[in-house]
């Protein structure tokens, strides 16, 4: 789970939550889903139809290659036999250590680009308005908080429904119902949304009043959110409209529209904020939002060639023509998977703004401070939680052809190379704090709070990347219950409250300091606990559920 704003990496409550009520369409196309493992992808003909086929393929022609098996590389239909005899033959059944950091590295570096270029786009806003002043890098700290938790945690969270049922209708070949779900999804949260955009509109500063206690940074924040209103409805169609691409194999458009959307977002920050100040950010985020829907459309209807997809099938075929109507009816289904995954994204946003808020009871200095700190955390950790991406799949893939030995190799190069990594960001940060501060703000308070509390900012890279990596591991492995209930506890039972006691009530009280030991100290315990159960899984027994899990699908 991952978007164009907050922190991710995380389990959260959904991961608990299981619908029982599997639907005729649903388990008509079961044996189409996209998250199956290697053996459990059809071969021959039909394979080349599954989105994820191609990288599955290629995966199984370097584990021949790296075994000197003899196979046709340009036959696809040729490395899938050969690669079920060798397993069956076991001709395959190791890998080395080579073999899988060199897999991880080629993986994750365009996953990075991508979730580095996503993320720049909430990093620019603090930065371009960090030379400001204290009040403002506050203000849009708090500004983007609110927007966090009551817009943008709503939109996606709702948006993941499209995960689930654009991929099982295209899967289906009802092609149809691919756009139908998108039109359903988009009038449900215009629905939702509609009512939170007319209070930050009208009330967004007694809303903000409510929980912030300086009322000149929350009348900035309240101005950040009627500016940045106007660019939600274009946010809105470009996360739908990018979900119905990524339903069909089409990853590349939403990349490439980010290409252009990251440097046309930190231009339009730096001019506007020279040219109208504070003002200037919301914006240039708003007037990006639509640059980002419209790229993604003109992209969709005038460069795909279907001979380019995946499938061979023009996105375009899975839309009908714009039905208002039919979009407001029939949200039975599309809720129930709504309401968990917003349920998900609202845990997570929350988890961190938490920090946020409580770092504006402490003052506005240590609030503008606590907004680099943050963005340079989320920035940072992009890597480590891409790396966790790569070996999900490459685990995940292990055990559904059986393959334990290989799977276990894995999990101990993902963590091993998720430290190393770790440890790069943790002196990216030490040894460069005077310069990080300096280029998000002139201010001289804001600078000394940050350089006091950025060793425990780059001492907490180590634990977030444990954590990042070992989710992944644990994802492949088909653990997430692990990872969900140590998350729960880790934060909401020991890292929030001992943050709130370090701050505000212990002799410490009064700085930022017991906001990050807080947190340092609940992603230690997370990134400990998953990465145990990671490493000493009984892979074996993971094997048999793989395969008990894809013969099930197979059934329906």
């Amino acid at each position: 789970m991952y978007g164009s704003v907050g922190k991710q990496g995380l389990f959260i409550p959904s991961d608990f939550l299981q619908s029982k009520n599997i639907t005729d369409l649903e388990q008509s196309i079961a044996s189409n889903d996209e998250n199956q493992p290697l053996l459990s992808v059809p071969h021959k003909a039909n394979r080349r139809k599954s989105s994820v086929a191609q990288e599955l393929i290629q995966q199984e022609r370097e584990l021949l290659k790296t075994h000197h098996i003899p196979v046709d590389e340009s036959d696809d239909d040729a490395v899938a036999n050969t690669f079920e005899t060798a397993i069956s033959t076991k001709q395959i059944y190791s890998t080395t250590v080579g073999a899988e950091l060199y897999s991880l590295v080629k993986s994750s570096i365009p996953l990075v680009m991508t979730f580095l270029l996503q993320n720049s786009l909430s990093t620019v806003s603090v930065f371009s308005v960090g030379h400001l002043g204290a009040v403002e890098l506050a203000a849009v700290s708090m500004g983007s908080m609110t927007a966090n938790i009551t817009g943008y945690a709503t939109i996606q969270g709702i948006a993941t429904a499209l995960d689930t049922l654009c991929p099982q209708a295209f899967g289906a070949k009802r092609y149809g119902m691919v756009g139908d779900y998108m039109q359903k999804c988009v009038a449900l949260i215009f629905v939702i949304m509609i009512p939170v955009l007319f209070v930050w509109v009208f009330f967004g500063y007694d809303l903000i009043c409510l929980i912030l206690p300086d009322k000149e940074t929350a009348k900035l924040a309240a101005d950040y959110l009627f500016y940045i209103s106007p660019g939600i409805p274009a946010y809105i169609l470009f996360e739908c409209g990018k979900r119905f691409l990524q339903a069909q194999g089409v990853y590349h458009i939403s990349t490439y529209v980010l290409l252009f959307a990251a440097p046309s977002n930190l231009i339009m920050n730096l001019v506007f904020v020279k040219s109208f100040g504070y003002l200037g950010a919301p914006i240039a985020v708003a007037i990006n939002y639509w640059l980002m829907f419209i790229g993604l459309f003109v992209s969709t209807a005038f460069f795909i060639d279907a001979d380019g997809t995946p499938t061979n099938v023009h996105p375009l075929v899975c839309w009908d023509g714009l039905d208002i109507k039919r979009a407001f009816k029939d949200w039975g289904k599309l809720v129930n998977l709504a309401v968990p995954g917003l349920i998900m994204l609202e845990a997570e946003f929350l988890a961190f703004e938490i920090l946020t808020l409580m770092a504006s009871y402490l003052g506005t200095i240590e609030l503008a401070a606590q907004s680099v700190g943050s963005t340079m955390a989320s920035l940072t950790y992009q890597v480590p939680f891409a790396i966790g991406i790569a070996s999900s799949t490459r685990i995940a893939n292990f055990l559904g052809a059986g393959l334990a030995e290989p799977a276990k190799k894995t999990t101990q190069v993902a963590l091993s190379f998720g430290l190393c990594i770790s440890l790069f960001n943790f002196l990216a940060l030490f040894l460069f704090q005077s310069q990080i501060a300096n280029l998000f703000t002139n201010d001289d308070r804001v600078i000394a709070i940050l350089k006091d509390v950025m060793w425990l900012v780059a001492l907490m890279q180590i634990s977030d990347a444990m954590n990042a990596n070992s989710a992944g591991c644990l994802r492949g492995q088909g653990q997430t219950k692990i990872g969900g209930i140590v998350n729960l506890v880790a934060y909401y039972v020991v890292g929030i409250p001992l943050s709130v006691y370090l701050s505000f009530y212990s002799p410490w009280k009064g700085s930022l300091h017991g906001l990050w030991i807080g947190s340092t100290v609940a992603l230690t315990i997370i990134g400990v606990v998953q990465s145990y159960f990671a490493l000493f899984a009984n892979f074996e027994k993971l094997c048999d559920d793989a395969r008990s899990r894809t013969q099930e699908s197979r059934t329906h």
